[in-house]
C-alpha cells in the first residue's frame, strides 16, 4: 500500500515519500495512523496547507481505505531545514526513523 501510493505521489506531484512515527519505528498497533512525508518542488506553487488537496482520494485509490494517514507535503528546501532542526523529522532523522519508501519500477 504505501509503495503503490508513493507511486501515485510521484506520477501526480514528482515526489518522494519518507516514513517516519510509530510505523517506522515498529511501534505500531493495529489502529496507528501512517506518517509520510511527500517532497517535491511542485509543492512550492501550493500554500503549506493546501499540498496536495487530493490526498485522501489518493491514499484510498492505493488501498488505505479505512486506514489514517498523516500527510505532510514540502519542497526539497523546506524539507532539508526540517531534517536540520529540532523538530520531529529532525528527530527522526538522526534516530534513523526516517524511510525513504522506495518505489522501483511498475508492475
Amino acid at each position: 500500500m504505501i509503495v503503490r501510493f508513493a507511486r501515485v505521489m510521484r506520477k501526480r506531484y514528482g515526489a518522494r515519500l519518507y516514513l517516519f512515527g510509530s510505523r517506522a519505528r515498529g511501534t505500531a498497533h493495529g489502529e496507528s495512523d501512517y506518517d509520510l512525508v511527500a517532497v517535491a518542488p511542485a509543492f512550492g506553487e501550493q500554500p503549506l496547507l493546501g499540498r496536495a488537496p487530493d490526498r485522501r482520494i489518493l491514499w484510498r485509490e492505493a488501498g488505505g481505505w479505512g486506514i489514517g494517514l498523516d500527510l505532510h507535503c514540502y519542497t526539497p528546501e523546506e524539507f532539508r531545514e526540517e531534517l536540520a532542526g529540532l523538530g520531529y523529522l529532525g528527530m527522526a532523522k538522526r534516530r534513523g526513523e526516517l524511510i525513504h519508501v522506495k518505489v522501483g519500477r511498475a508492475a
